[in-house]
């Protein structure tokens, strides 16, 4: 990749919202779950303040949360020379750097001093390196590198070209097979994670990259952010936590059970409903709101925004969004589904059939049998059966 990046974003997480108070985490109330069911409590565990996956620093009321220092334009970190910042958000910033030795460009994403602490370590910012490694897949960013700078740990990753879906998003809406095209490689990438005993734990638009050019493959995506990823068979390390953002976190993590790759699929969902029909299943005023409705709220039909929606893909939808993790369908049966409606709503191509008389070879408006008749009426029969001829194009061009 030569040339620095015109406009590269990473998407980080989003800032804290200050704590619920605990006379707000009442249980939930039966007015919002479904008619004749009693709806679960929130649990202890996730009661005042909403614990989150990503620590904000301690903010007295009334003051201004301290940003973060900035480094300028030539500073070095390790074998590292910055270019320019890239992004910031709540747990890092991201910088355009350039290898001193080699002049490798990348994207060096290091942590906020702020976030450090007994729940969230240095060893838990770099465990996504590994985690991306162990998925090793084309639409998974490439971290190739770790190291600590005035005690805060860096990750060192291939600069992208293009923007985050959510930054797309807000130019308009995609067209519908261009939303296919893109929920297809989110599963083929969520398939080999899964596959790999990885569950990614935070799919949103924000952590979804749109690359200006086809990369490996001619993948138009990359997923990114994998630092909250769980991995099978070890301890969480965000255990105990919400870990997510609350748009599209599956019930199960906000009852802080254990997260599977059930819980991708469920994200998923929410985002083919932000892709394909405009909006995201769930909004709300508040973020207990927010929580109560993805514990016991109904999604909206899909047919009141898409009415016609095929049959098949409006099942797979709302299935996505099941309470139970047991009951959503399987990632192949998702990208089944989303093929079939591809095909249904792509245009096809037009063939266009029509070509001069003149073009037409004589043997196929029968000149042998032209040849017979006088000269008047050979001209009369071959312009009738050019004309003919014409309308045969133009009837299979329309039935096309």
């Amino acid at each position: 990749m030569t040339g620095a990046a015109p406009s590269m974003e990473l998407p980080l997480p989003e800032a804290i919202p200050p704590p619920i108070p605990p006379a707000a985490l009442s249980p939930i109330s039966a007015a919002t779950a479904r008619p004749a069911a009693t709806p679960p409590p929130i649990p202890a565990a996730a009661r005042s303040p909403i614990p989150r996956a990503t620590p904000s620093p301690d903010v007295a009321p009334g003051r201004k949360r301290r940003r973060a220092a900035q480094l300028v334009p030539g500073a070095r970190i390790g074998v590292w020379r910055i270019e320019r910042e890239l992004g910031r958000g709540g747990m890092a910033t991201v910088y355009a750097v350039v290898h001193t030795r080699f002049g490798k460009r990348a994207a060096l994403k290091l942590a906020h001093s702020a976030i450090l602490g007994p729940q969230f370590t240095a060893a838990t910012f770099l465990r996504e390196a590994r985690v991306a490694n162990l998925v090793n897949h084309p639409g998974v960013i490439d971290v190739f590198g770790t190291g600590s700078h005035t005690g805060r740990p860096y990750l060192a990753m291939e600069r992208l070209e293009g923007r985050s879906l959510g930054a797309v998003l807000e130019s308009g809406a995609l067209p519908r097979d261009t939303a296919i095209e893109i929920l297809l490689e989110l599963c083929d990438v969520l398939e080999v994670a899964h596959a790999a005993g990885v569950t990614h734990g935070d799919l949103k638009v924000d952590n979804v990259f749109v690359l200006d050019q086809p990369g490996a493959g001619g993948r138009r995506t990359k997923l990114l952010d994998w630092g909250i990823a769980r991995i099978a068979g070890e301890d969480d390390p965000l255990r105990g936590m919400i870990a997510g953002t609350l748009t599209y976190v599956a019930p199960e993590q906000i009852r802080c059970d254990d997260v599977t790759p059930a819980a991708d699929v469920y994200a998923l969902g929410v985002l083919a409903y932000r892709l394909l029909l405009g909006e995201p299943p769930f909004a709300a005023a508040t973020d207990l709101d927010l929580l109560r409705k993805h514990l016991c709220g109904v999604p909206p039909s899909p047919r009141t925004r898409w009415p016609a929606i095929p049959a098949e893909l409006e099942a797979v939808l709302v299935a996505m969004l099941a309470k139970q993790p047991e009951a959503r369908p399987r990632l192949c049966e998702i990208a089944g589904v989303l093929r079939a409606t591809r095909r249904q709503i792509r245009p096809r191509p037009v063939r266009t059939w029509i070509a001069p008389v003149a073009a037409i070879p004589p043997d196929v408006i029968g000149r042998p049998v032209l040849a017979k008749l006088p000269g008047r009426a050979q001209r009369i029969t071959g312009a009738a059966l050019g004309v003919a001829l014409v309308i045969a194009s133009l009837l299979r061009v329309l039935s096309a």
